[in-house]
C-alpha cells in the first residue's frame, strides 16, 4: 500500500529513494559513512549528505556506481515527471532552488526526446523556456500559464499558432524565448537596485 503523505510529497518520496541508493551502495562497497561524507564534501563543499539537493544526491550515486557500486541511480526525470502537473499550475515550490529548475525539466526533455527532432525545439531550448517561465512568470495560479503564452506568441508564425511546448518548432524559438528573458533581465535589475 502507498503511503498517501508520499503521495503528496513527490519530492520528499524521490529523496527517500536516492537515500537509500546511496547506503546500499556505500554499504555494497564496505565504505564507511564518514568516507562517503567526504564525497559529498567534494560535491558541495560540505561533508553532510542530507545538505545535498537532488541533483547533487544524484552526482554521489554517480561517484558510487564509478567506484564500483553496483547501483540504480533514479533517474532525475522521475521527479521531473512527477513535478510536471505541479508546476504546470505554477507551483515553484517543488523544487528546492532555482538552480534545480533547469537541470530537473531538462532531464524530463531528455527523456520524452531522447533523439533530435528536426524543425522542432530541442531538450534545451525546451528546458530554458520552461524553468524561465517558472521563476520569473510563473505567480502560482491555476490556468493556461505557459500554454497560453506560447499560443499567444507564435498565433502570427509560420506553422503556429502552438501551444504546447512539445510542439514548439525551431522557428518559435526566438518569439518565446526572448521576451522571457527580458523578463528575466528586468526582475534581475529590480531586484539588484
Amino acid at each position: 500500500m502507498t503511503n498517501p503523505a508520499r503521495q503528496k510529497n513527490p519530492e520528499k518520496s524521490f529523496y527517500l529513494w536516492q537515500n537509500k541508493v546511496i547506503h546500499k551502495a556505500r554499504n555494497a562497497l564496505c565504505m564507511d559513512l564518514d568516507d562517503c561524507r567526504e564525497l559529498a564534501r567534494q560535491i558541495s563543499g560540505k561533508p553532510s549528505i542530507s545538505s545535498l539537493n537532488i541533483g547533487q544526491r544524484w552526482q554521489l550515486i554517480e561517484m558510487l556506481k564509478s567506484k564500483g557500486a553496483n547501483a540504480y541511480n533514479p533517474p532525475l526525470s522521475k521527479i521531473a515527471n512527477s513535478q510536471a502537473s505541479i508546476n504546470d499550475s505554477g507551483a515553484r515550490g517543488a523544487y528546492e532552488s532555482p538552480q534545480d529548475i533547469y537541470p530537473l525539466r531538462l532531464a524530463y526533455w531528455e527523456k520524452r526526446f531522447p533523439k533530435p527532432r528536426p524543425g522542432f525545439a530541442d531538450n534545451k531550448q525546451l528546458a530554458w523556456i520552461e524553468a524561465l517561465w517558472i521563476l520569473d512568470f510563473s505567480d502560482g495560479r491555476a490556468g493556461k500559464g505557459l500554454r497560453g503564452f506560447i499560443y499567444r506568441q507564435t498565433r502570427n508564425l509560420e506553422q503556429g499558432p502552438v501551444s504546447d511546448l512539445a510542439f514548439l518548432r525551431s522557428n518559435h524559438v526566438d518569439a518565446v524565448l526572448l521576451p522571457l528573458k527580458e523578463k528575466a533581465r528586468k526582475k534581475l535589475r529590480q531586484k539588484n537596485k
